[in-house]
């Protein structure tokens, strides 16, 4: 099962930033001549950050490890954040920037961001997750990828990978001014991630689990708030 952990926009969020998506690509040219669009972008209903990624996890480990994160998430403190600037990794994916508006990001090095993402690796670790992303640890949206392989937009052999390289930076440029209004995150979610089962072949992403930021404490034997869904027993039985 490949796992991980994401926190979702709400709607008025992802509204305002697909009007700038809409400006910018009127501004920068995204047509090339090599064939199909050389971007892939991420639909709106699967945009998220990502808190944490484990990988690949056998399915016995999930119960332990949605436990871990409702942990994690009773004691993670108010989070509001935005969307704000953009950049590229690898010259591969185009991402908006997350931040932090806690006034402890502003007053210390980690913020109640970034000490979730930490603790939520942690809690993947101890439920055998062995992945190392440094990329994961920024806080990002992810809008778009290149199709086939990236290059770096430079020299005489140009192709798809070039074009796609040079278009991403481009946009990244457009977007690097870009401010979203603010949120206040009141949950996290534990997601099941199935690679080429979505539309055109991209991944199609369930919800395994929410997880509630406040109000976890129950009663002694209740449920969880949150608990796995049916799906998750049906995996792990």
């Amino acid at each position: 099962m490949r796992l991980f952990v994401s926190l979702t926009p709400p709607p008025e969020v992802l509204d305002h930033l697909d009007n700038a998506l809409e400006s910018v690509r009127a501004l920068v040219p995204l047509e090339t001549g090599h064939g199909p669009p050389a971007l892939r972008w991420v639909p709106e209903e699967l945009r998220h950050i990502t808190v944490a990624f484990f990988g690949e996890l056998p399915a016995g480990a999930v119960e332990e490890l949605h436990d871990a994160l409702g942990v994690v998430m009773e004691e993670c403190p108010p989070l509001e954040l935005r969307l704000r600037g953009a950049g590229v990794f690898s010259s591969r994916t185009l991402w908006a920037g997350v931040q932090d508006l806690a006034p402890a990001a502003h007053s210390r090095r980690n913020g109640p961001l970034t000490d979730l993402m930490a603790a939520c690796e942690r809690a993947g670790r101890a439920a055998g997750s062995t992945v190392e992303r440094p990329e994961r640890r920024r806080a990002h949206l992810t809008l778009a990828r290149a199709r086939g392989r990236a290059g770096n937009g430079r020299g005489r052999h140009r192709g798809p990978g070039a074009d796609a390289a040079e278009q991403l930076h481009r946009l990244a440029e457009a977007l690097a001014v870009y401010e979203g209004p603010p949120w206040s995150v009141d949950e996290a979610q534990l997601m099941l991630s199935e690679l080429g089962a979505g539309p055109g072949g991209g991944p199609r992403h369930e919800t395994l689990a929410r997880l509630p930021r406040v109000g976890l404490t129950a009663r002694p034997g209740a449920a969880r708030p949150g608990s796995p869904t049916g799906r998750i027993w049906a995996l792990t039985g």
